[in-house]
């Protein structure tokens, strides 16, 4: 129902935002600036129809700044509306006529626009440099010993990513010395000849761990199958288990790791796998399992005589940068951090990475450790 009511919000706050937008500019010049408006807002999706590395990175440099400003513009405009209601309720100045009303916009619009640019020069670093969390859990299914699990999730590999960061994230998890590496999904927003062009593969190929280096599929994965093929880049080093709706068991525990929503949607024909068919038969390990969005358990997920020990999802971003980390509280159950979907523990990590943006206002960029 949250999800259901997000897009018409959405919709009525990018028109309102528009018609709030065309005030900044003469009337003359108004066509221009709602074509600028609309051109900033689509460059976020518009680059992934070239080729050109130059183009892309322009594209994504005007998407990600328009997009903060538009978030931002929303925000201040709700409020100089909220005060000139305000003013007109308890009669201290005639604000009807809309050239008084709209005088003060161009300031406005320049005033969004300066903290827009604050916002990248704060939440840059920010989102560049992310923080190790270690969390300390205990399990309904005691292990046979302490494990130690590295969570990550939502790369978003695109034309902003930095390939420091990448090697960042593998020195860490060097340092970290997991038992076991996990990864919630949303691996790239590029096609894989990007990727090896960038030479991603050669840093991928250094992620291990005793246990294993599992993934899951995020719902960007869909986006990019099958024309970016991120699933076979994945599939292609033996270091990573890419688990398409399957459990495997080893030793000291089992992992489940289940098709993202609308892959399952776009690129299988029976949907997702009820829960119920991916139990491990080995009860006496924990079982783990990886979603990329925290819905907690479908409607099908019944007959379930036990449930997982302990669930890890990624996809919100805990909203990335505000206001949105504001609005995500609305539409997720658990946004970030611990909490409990399903009678399921649940973990839901902010990310490591962007989608849009690379500016985190308000949350952060994580690798988190987690000792069962």
């Amino acid at each position: 129902m949250r999800m259901f009511l997000f897009f018409p919000l959405i919709l009525l706050l990018l028109f309102y935002a528009w018609r709030r937008f065309r005030y900044v500019f003469p009337k003359k010049y108004r066509r221009i600036g709602a074509f600028l408006f609309v051109f900033g807002f689509a460059a976020s999706f518009l680059y992934r129809l070239f080729r050109s590395d130059s183009i892309i990175a322009t594209l994504a440099i005007i998407g990600s700044l328009c997009l903060v400003f538009l978030a931002n513009w929303v925000v201040f405009c709700v409020l100089w509306d909220l005060y000139l209601g305000i003013r007109r309720l308890l009669g201290k100045r005639k604000l009807a006529n809309k050239r008084l009303r709209m005088r003060k916009e161009p300031l406005l619009a320049s005033g969004v626009a300066a903290l827009t640019l604050a916002f990248f020069l704060i939440g840059g670093p920010l989102h560049s440099n992310f923080l190790m969390l270690t969390i300390k859990e205990t399990l309904h299914t005691a292990p046979k010993k302490t494990l130690r699990i590295a969570l990550f999730a939502d790369i978003h590999f695109d034309a902003l990513f930095q390939k420091s960061k990448l090697e960042k994230i593998v020195d860490s998890l060097r340092v970290l010395r997991p038992d076991a590496i996990f990864f919630a999904g949303d691996l790239a927003d590029i096609p894989q000849e990007k990727l090896r062009e960038r030479g991603y593969d050669s840093l991928f190929k250094q992620i291990n761990a005793p246990l294993g280096f599992y993934a899951a599929t995020g719902n960007h994965e869909s986006f990019m199958n099958p024309n970016g093929r991120t699933i076979e880049w994945l599939q292609s080093f033996d270091n990573v288990m890419l688990l398409l709706d399957s459990t495997v068991c080893n030793d000291f525990f089992c992992v489940t790791g289940r098709l993202d929503h609308q892959y399952a949607k776009r690129h299988s024909a029976k949907g997702r796998t009820p829960l119920s068919e991916l139990m491990p038969e080995n009860n006496s390990v924990p079982w783990f399992l990886i979603d990329h969005q925290p819905k907690g358990l479908d409607a099908g997920d019944t007959n379930l005589t036990r449930k997982p020990d302990f669930a890890f999802s990624g996809h919100t971003h805990a909203g990335q940068f505000f206001p949105i980390t504001i609005l995500i509280k609305l539409i997720w159950h658990l946004s970030y951090g611990l909490g409990e979907l399903g009678g399921i523990p649940w973990y839901v990590t902010s990310g490591i990475g962007q989608w849009g943006p690379p500016v985190r206002i308000g949350s952060k960029t994580e690798l988190v450790l987690f000792i069962f």
